[in-house]
């Protein structure tokens, strides 16, 4: 009896380690009130998994974006006509300095999905 109980309480408190471990830090909110916004993506089998449907922006900021996709593709920025290659298994990495103010879609064009929209308010 005594063995299954230390068996029991030392389950628990691996696996309730291992869960803490295991759980991902959440991102940064969309717009976290700064100069700066940062958002996180993951793209599995041409569909966006995690990150925010819409970003909000102020003009003049910085938009950083980190995209983990399982495929190569390309991102484009619309309005700003900029693209970035993404490689399938790795993480990348975009800066983007916020010059214009509107509404952007930022599509992935192999999967030909928009990944999130872009809103970039005046100043």
């Amino acid at each position: 009896m005594r063995r299954s109980v230390i068996f029991l309480a030392v389950n628990v408190v691996v696996l309730g380690a291992l869960a803490w471990w295991l759980v991902p830090e959440p991102a940064d909110p969309p717009d976290i009130g700064a100069d700066t916004v940062r958002a996180v993506f993951e793209v599995r089998d041409g569909r966006r998994v995690t990150g925010p449907p819409v970003l909000s922006a102020r003009q003049g900021g910085v938009l950083e974006i980190q995209i983990a996709s399982d495929r190569d593709d390309e991102l484009h920025m619309h309005g700003y006509d900029r693209t970035w290659p993404l490689r399938g298994g790795e993480i990348s990495r975009l800066t983007l300095v916020l010059d214009q103010a509107g509404r952007f879609s930022v599509e992935l064009h192999h999967a030909d999905i928009e990944l999130t929209a872009l809103e970039v308010r005046p100043q």
